[in-house]
């Protein structure tokens, strides 16, 4: 199972990052101190959703507007989940797993 790891401090100043993990690319969210970890692609048209708004527990889409619970990845508002990963704080860094 492959898994990533990025420093607390590494992260920007909206608390988000992209990192790779199993040849993915996934965007990694730091909302009110939990971690939440998306492939970094909008399952309507593949934009990245690292460019999205968080808005109270979703991740909206910048491009589209499909929101997606923060939690489960389920959608709120499209036709489609997104990919979510497994993502834990472990003392000063974010862990994602596959």
């Amino acid at each position: 199972m492959p898994v990533a790891r990025i420093r607390l401090a590494d992260l920007d100043a909206e608390g988000r990052a992209l990192i790779e993990l199993g040849g993915t690319e996934v965007a990694v969210f730091l909302v009110g101190g939990e971690p939440h970890a998306f492939e970094n692609a909008c399952p309507h048209q593949g934009n990245p959703l690292i460019e999205g708004d968080v808005l109270g527990e979703s991740l909206v889409c910048a491009f589209h507007g499909w929101k997606f619970d923060l939690a489960t990845g389920a959608c709120l508002f499209g036709d489609e989940a997104a990919r979510i990963f497994e993502a834990a704080l472990d003392a000063d860094e974010i862990v994602v797993r596959a």
